[in-house]
């Protein structure tokens, strides 16, 4: 007997239909909200074509989580941590309903899984938290030489400290937009800089007496 042949084929133009349609479902419906079959609905495909190009669900959205992580890189290369701090919080303010492009899937979709401890096993939760210290990875090696050098010999890990602290604002400015708060996010933005600018120059003074102390030993011995 002949054997039946699959009728689905496991493209690149039906992957890519997949991930946009599992992408504007989830800012609306979040993870738990979002089914294969309204993916199937959305995306134009049969629910077993979306089977044939993702397994399950989780793996759907470590997919999806991949994607966006690639053009979030793309979106921030060059930029200084100046510019970094003002697009994040920028990126963030936007509502969360409304995603500018595909690199928001990472601030619209990616905390609940970082949040939801009972998702702890969750495939997709752990493709997020590894995606997340991509890009802290990534936004340190793009402006951790912006930094002067007294500032680092005041304190070597300054710049992974500086680049944590603009990932909290940044995350915390996500959960005071999804509560509802009432912020002036652009100016929040400036003062963010700001405070990142008196710090760097503070460390800086730190690291030049620490050097001034140092070259006064010397000459005194």
């Amino acid at each position: 007997m002949a054997r039946r042949q699959n009728t689905h084929q496991k493209t690149p133009e039906n992957e890519k239909a997949i991930l946009d349609a599992v992408l504007s479902l989830a800012v609306e419906a979040g993870y738990e909200g979002t089914t294969m079959a309204d993916v199937a609905r959305v995306s134009g495909l049969p629910v077993g074509s979306v089977y044939w190009h993702f397994e399950n669900k989780e793996k759907l959205f470590s997919a999806l989580l991949d994607y966006c992580f690639e053009f979030w890189r793309d979106a921030h290369a060059g930029q200084t941590q100046r510019e970094l701090l003002h697009s994040f919080i920028a990126d963030s303010s936007a509502s969360p309903s409304s995603p500018k492009d595909n690199r928001d899937a990472l601030r619209l979709i990616g905390p609940t899984f970082a949040l939801e401890k009972r998702l702890e096993d969750n495939e997709a939760r752990q493709k997020y938290l590894q995606i997340r210290k991509q890009m802290f990875d990534t936004a340190l090696a793009q402006v951790g030489g912006e930094f002067p050098e007294e500032a680092l010999e005041a304190d070597p890990d300054f710049a992974a400290k500086i680049v944590a602290f603009s990932r909290a604002l940044t995350e915390g400015t996500y959960v005071s937009v999804s509560a509802g708060d009432d912020v002036d996010f652009g100016g929040l933005a400036d003062l963010s800089t700001l405070a990142i600018e008196l710090l760097t120059e503070h460390y800086a003074k730190l690291g030049a007496e620490k050097r001034a102390a140092g070259n006064r030993s010397e000459v005194d011995e």
